[in-house]
């Protein structure tokens, strides 16, 4: 069968084409229950001073016909005349009495943060910062608000404090770890780099100095440092680390990391201990009240992960119980969960690390490890012994770590460095790999905030 020629259907009539756009002398065709336009005197098309949209005819001193136009909606509010909020404002850690909050950026003007009956009022619209929220109740659901200057007040975090570990207070001391004093830059694709500090100070050093000052201001009256102390163990580099932390005012006693044990890298034990800092060859116990620390070197030489044989482990193990109470045991390297690392840099092979953690277990339950090197935050546990991965002071979020010893148990607290001039450093660095950084290396709260209660009698 021959198929009908397009022109015998009404909607082709005047030639091919789309058949709602055939034209009739030159003009659209008035489809059926569709009003007509609006029709110029002059020539019979739409007339040119006619509104756009206009298409209903309006009778004289009437209304026009036809169902009411859609009023116009309301234009979104531009930037400048939206409220401003706090960007990035976070609860990054709690004690048992005490907060610390931190932001990128807060609103113009006077801000306060209030939580538990505790109230700070800072000045608002700079850069990042922080403010510590004191005299909170142990062991409480509290809320934190945020007043902005010319804002109504409004909930911004909820959020619990510590428990106090059983007993009393006998003793703190603070952690650092990863300072790289020498380093130059940071990130994998796009690397980032700072021109200097108020002082002309490079970042690695900013951040180090206040760290060290910040954890003794919050109490500790020992200082640990857990490896990395410099980017690649030139002398220079020592001379530097050297005179910050042997400056503390408190003992310090540092262990290396693999950037400190490179294959150009030059001994650094004499420099510190020429500026009063202990460090010293294998692992060695120091006893604080309620506390043994035991400082393991777990480098291998030009290697970055650790290295631990079985007879450098049944020493470590020893030392932990040789104290008659708890251990805290600090090494740079981590315990890798699995055979094979799962992420970079690598740490302390598995098969090493559960035997070390099974030997702690088995030697003293009442131990906790700390750690640096993965720059991230985390918390891990095998039988009895919890294991903590403790941040870099330098990057994102640029951390020490805290430990209050108590008769029963121990808290540890990881705080952000607050001084302006290491902040306004590690919150660029938040952005690395798209700001997968960020994410990555800050962990939960409960990663870096937790109380630790003493196992029973061995």
């Amino acid at each position: 069968m021959r198929p009908t020629p397009r022109q015998h259907h009404p909607a082709h009539a005047g030639g091919g084409g789309h058949p709602l756009r055939a034209r009739a002398g030159g003009r659209r065709p008035r489809l059926p229950g569709r009003p007509s336009p609006a029709v110029g005197p002059a020539h019979g098309g739409p007339d040119p001073g006619a509104p756009r949209r206009a298409r209903r005819l309006r009778p004289a001193g009437g209304r026009p016909s036809g169902p009411p136009a859609r009023p116009r909606r309301g234009r979104p509010l531009s930037a400048e005349s939206r409220p401003a909020r706090p960007r990035h404002l976070e609860v990054f850690a709690v004690e048992d009495t005490s907060v610390q909050v931190c932001w990128d950026r807060l609103p113009p003007g006077a801000v306060a943060l209030e939580a538990g009956g505790s109230r700070v009022e800072v000045e608002g619209g700079g850069g990042p910062g922080s403010v510590s929220l004191d005299g909170l109740p142990p062991d409480a659901a509290l809320e934190l608000t945020v007043t902005a200057h010319g804002q109504p007040r409004r909930r911004a975090r909820r959020f619990r404090t510590l428990p106090p570990p059983p007993g009393r207070l006998l003793s703190r001391f603070a952690t650092v770890n990863d300072l790289h004093i020498g380093e130059r830059g940071f990130g994998l694709v796009q690397r980032l780099h700072d021109d200097g500090g108020p002082d002309g100070e490079p970042y690695p050093v900013r951040c180090a100095r206040a760290a060290v000052r910040e954890a003794v201001a919050w109490g500790a009256d020992t200082l640990v440092a857990k490896g990395d102390l410099t980017w690649s163990g030139r002398p220079g580099q020592w001379e530097t680390i050297a005179g910050i932390l042997g400056s503390a005012g408190v003992p310090v006693h540092a262990v290396p990391g693999n950037h400190d044990t490179g294959r150009k890298s030059v001994e650094g034990g004499p420099v510190l201990r020429g500026h009063g800092v202990d460090m010293r060859d294998g692992e060695w116990a120091v006893d604080l009240a309620g506390i043994r620390v035991v400082m393991v070197d777990s480098t291998w030489r030009g290697h970055s992960r650790g290295e631990l044989d079985e007879a450098r482990r049944a020493r470590v193990a020893a030392l932990a119980a040789g104290g008659g109470g708890p251990a805290f045991v600090a090494l740079h390297h981590y315990p890798q969960p699995f055979r094979l690392p799962h992420m970079y840099p690598a740490g302390l092979p598995a098969d090493q690390a559960r035997a070390l953690l099974d030997a702690l277990a088995a030697a003293n339950p009442s131990t906790l490890v700390a750690t640096g090197h993965s720059h991230r935050h985390r918390v891990h546990r095998r039988t009895p012994v919890r294991v903590a991965e403790v941040g870099a002071t330098l990057h994102y979020p640029g951390t020490w770590a805290g430990y209050a010893v108590h008769e029963g148990g121990i808290r540890q607290v990881v705080r952000r460095v607050a001084a302006p001039e290491a902040m306004a450093w590690t919150e660029r660095t938040r952005r690395v790999l798209g700001g997968l950084w960020g994410w990555w290396a800050s962990g939960r709260l409960a990663d870096r905030c937790f109380t630790l209660g003493w196992a029973g009698p061995r």
